[in-house]
């Protein structure tokens, strides 16, 4: 159960305590000024590029700052996660660092790519879960029962803090920052970027991002307390599954709204990334770019769209770029 206490952690100063602490293998990704999509929206628009990390995804910033941050004993237990396979990925690659055994349980309709690398990166993959949430309730038990080290994919605040760092290399590359776009599935990657930016830039508006399939951190915001939502087909399943009360309770904090996009308007935005900016974006990344047309009101001033990842399966991207 997890506590008031770490609902309020971490802090600016954990956060860059954790970039400090995963500068290697952990890349400071580029921030590069798409001319495609500043024209089309009138607006300076930048694209934060985490899908160029080493498991081509943002996820290797959260996990290897919990991992790191393990003392012997816990490391010696062996590590468990749930995940939909981009954190599954960045948890196999930390383990595999510090020599610990890593098991992963995972969705059974996780992207194969996604389940390939886990397995590829020597962790054991354990992909017989209906959905994430399952995935988890089974990474909890297996935790309790053999007394595995757990990496909770959003709400531990090791995690968080790591995931945190995006925001403190946007401001280093673009002080000026005005809004930054961040897309949401648990909260730990858009509660760790509000965090370090409310310290150091109070001004810019952080706003997260959700498909209508993926909305429980949306709709949880508005109620004022966690819901559950059933879990439907999406393109953006590294956003599926439920949060927790640590998590809403960070992301009430530092987040200023969060918007919801359709299934086809994050298809178009892979297409659009693809062909404007030679970028392989996966639908939970893409969904930050979609997004782009519904932030019309903002004031001016450059705009950062955080593309948290690239693992997407080869024939989904196929049909994506054939179908018009």
């Amino acid at each position: 159960m997890t506590s008031a206490v770490d609902a309020l952690a971490p802090d600016a100063t954990a956060i860059a305590a954790a970039l400090r602490r995963i500068r290697d293998p952990v890349r400071h990704t580029p921030l590069e000024r798409s001319h495609a999509l500043s024209n089309r929206h009138r607006r300076d628009i930048h694209v934060k590029l985490e899908c160029w990390q080493p498991t081509r995804s943002f996820k290797v910033r959260g996990a290897f700052n919990a991992i790191r941050s393990l003392d012997a004993a816990a490391r010696a237990r062996g590590l468990v996660t749930a995940s939909a396979g981009n954190h599954g990925q960045a948890v196999a690659l930390a383990a595999a660092d510090i020599g610990a055994r890593a098991l992963i349980f995972a969705p059974r309709d996780a992207p194969d790519a996604k389940k390939r690398r886990i397995r590829a990166l020597g962790a054991t993959l354990d992909d017989a879960s209906r959905d994430y949430d399952e995935a988890e309730a089974r990474a909890r038990s297996y935790a309790a029962e053999h007394g595995a080290t757990l990496v909770h994919a959003f709400s531990d605040p090791d995690v968080v803090a790591g995931q945190g760092t995006v925001g403190l290399e946007i401001l280093a590359d673009l002080p000026m920052v005005r809004t930054i776009v961040v897309p949401v599935g648990g909260g730990g990657l858009i509660a760790g970027i509000g965090i370090a930016v409310r310290a150091r830039s109070p001004a810019t508006r952080i706003v997260g991002v959700q498909s209508v399939e993926t909305r429980v951190m949306h709709d949880s915001l508005a109620a004022g307390r966690v819901l559950e939502l059933p879990v439907t087909p999406t393109l953006a399943d590294g956003l599926a599954g439920g949060i927790d009360a640590a998590s809403l309770a960070r992301v009430q904090r530092v987040v200023d709204a969060i918007v919801l996009v359709e299934e086809a308007a994050i298809a178009r935005a892979i297409r659009t990334l693809f062909e404007d900016d030679g970028i392989v974006a996966e639908g939970s990344a893409a969904a930050a770019i979609a997004a782009l047309d519904r932030l019309q009101d903002l004031d001016d001033g450059p705009v950062v769209a955080v593309i948290t990842g690239g693992n997407i399966d080869s024939a989904r991207l196929t049909r994506i770029l054939q179908d018009r």
